[in-house]
């Protein structure tokens, strides 16, 4: 991606800082609404299950329109795309701030998730043109490093929102704030920001179409399920999506070979290595952010934390992704299965602890927030080794389309994971109250109970991975 040539760049330093704001606002996002969803629950009243939809239609949303939205950057310019991205953030925010019921915010969830899609890759691409690309710092470096002091300073903002309520207005001075970011952005954009070069390679609808259809139909009957009642009819969208899949990859092969444009280069879904690494992205991602909303619901209403308390504790998650990433990025040479090995134990580790935390006669946030921390670790380890297996499976042309795909498939495993953790947290809070525990009581079960899921996906991970070695070993002659 180039500036046009007719395009003058007046703002260089402005047009950054923008691109990088819109990146933080659309990061910070997740985690304000996973601390408010107790205070939008006692608002607007609705029943368990239906409150557990409002993070996944973000994160649903998001991953449907990552890879297309990012392509169609490329086509019509990514400050177009940036600018009417965050026009429709403002509409998203601020039906979200007055929304009277669920039904109104679930719908402006899934316009924030589609407007978050529209940005992020569009300020990623612009970030690392306008950025220094020589020296310690690069424009990618400042886009990663923006990111993750958003998710660090997200839920501590979300939680002095809550406990301090200016005016009165609760959650949804939060989303008022996100639409004020949003017009600023829109401002900036249309000040600042440099038009483009244009690809003329076209846009695959059919291979979009078929891409969002396969998601749609594994997502949505796992979150729908619960409030249906779980009906045996929900089994066959889910298997619908195997031949929707096969359907895809041969539509791109095709499109390969007669060189028309394509939603996933052939080349890069033909490596074996880069389809396991992606699957297992969207596997590991299962496990968060959808702990991390039950876990803000059960420090609320099961310990009894207060929000900035609570905001407190979450934060340290994304401090030790960053801290993580920081250090992992400096040791050259390490194996990729042991260090997602390392990954696994290390976020198992934090949610055991967490786990006999919740049992605590008294529990304090402090020893909360060491044990998020070290699950942060934990992630920070895995992203870092799924990104290297993806890069290092997948063809140099091909890094752009990988790291895209791998993006979108994260938010398919966050969409997933928001589904399959509240289906445990819920069922474990309805046994604790039908044995007669209190709410608090049962939310703190409920918590407990929720841990387990990830502790399972790890345990899984981490028994695969040392048979997968055990296997690779090569027999040593004994001699006899």
């Amino acid at each position: 991606m180039s500036i046009a040539p007719s395009s003058r760049l007046r703002h260089p330093r402005l047009a950054l800082a923008l691109v990088l704001f819109a990146a933080a606002t659309t990061i910070m996002d997740i985690s304000l609404l996973i601390i408010s969803l107790p205070a939008i629950g006692r608002d607007l009243l609705p029943d368990a299950a239906t409150l557990a939809l409002v993070p996944l239609a973000f994160s649903l949303a998001f991953a449907l329109g990552l890879l297309p939205f990012g392509r169609l950057g490329d086509l019509v310019g990514r400050r177009k795309v940036l600018i009417s991205g965050s026009a429709a953030w403002v509409v998203a925010s601020l039906t979200m701030a007055l929304a009277p019921s669920i039904a109104v915010l679930l719908a402006s969830r899934l316009m924030a998730g589609l407007a978050a899609a529209a940005l992020l890759p569009q300020a990623m691409a612009l970030a690392a043109r306008l950025g220094p690309s020589e020296g310690r710092v690069s424009g990618i470096g400042l886009f990663i490093a923006t990111t993750a002091c958003g998710s660090i300073l997200s839920p501590l903002l979300g939680g002095a929102v809550l406990a301090l309520d200016p005016g009165g207005f609760g959650w949804r001075l939060i989303f008022l704030y996100e639409g004020v970011a949003g017009l600023l952005i829109v401002a900036g954009g249309f000040l600042a920001l440099p038009n483009t070069e244009r690809s003329r390679a076209g846009f695959d609808g059919l291979g979009t179409f078929l891409f969002s259809l396969a998601i749609l139909l594994v997502v949505v009957p796992l979150a729908v399920g619960r409030l249906a009642g779980w009906p045996v009819w929900i089994a066959l969208p889910i298997a619908a999506a195997l031949p929707v899949a096969v359907t895809l990859r041969r539509h791109l092969g095709r499109a390969a070979t007669l060189g028309k444009p394509q939603i996933l280069p052939a080349s890069l879904i033909s490596q074996p290595l880069v389809v396991g690494a992606v699957a297992l992205t969207a596997v590991v991602f299962t496990t968060s952010p959808g702990i991390f909303a039950a876990m803000s619901t059960a420090l609320q209403a099961g310990v009894g934390l207060a929000p900035d308390r609570t905001g407190l504790v979450l934060a340290a998650f994304p401090a030790g992704v960053l801290t993580a990433s920081l250090v992992i990025g400096r040791l050259k040479g390490q194996p990729i299965d042991r260090q997602l090995a390392l990954g696994a134990l290390l976020f198992a580790s934090g949610m055991l602890a967490i786990r006999a935390l919740f049992a605590a006669a008294e529990p304090t946030p402090l020893p909360f927030a060491a044990a998020h921390y070290l699950s942060g670790l934990g992630m920070g380890t895995l992203v870092n080794a799924l990104f290297r297996a993806v890069m290092a499976a997948s063809p140099p042309a091909d890094h752009g389309a990988a790291a895209g795909a791998q993006q979108a498939f994260q938010q398919v495993g966050a969409a997933l994971g928001f589904a399959m953790v509240d289906l445990v947290f819920q069922n474990a809070r309805l046994v604790a109250l039908a044995d007669g525990a209190t709410a608090g009581e049962a939310f703190t079960s409920a918590g407990r109970a929720a841990c387990l899921y990830p502790i399972a996906i790890f345990a899984v991970m981490i028994a695969g991975l040392v048979l997968h070695r055990l296997i690779r070993k090569p027999v040593i002659a004994t001699g006899e």
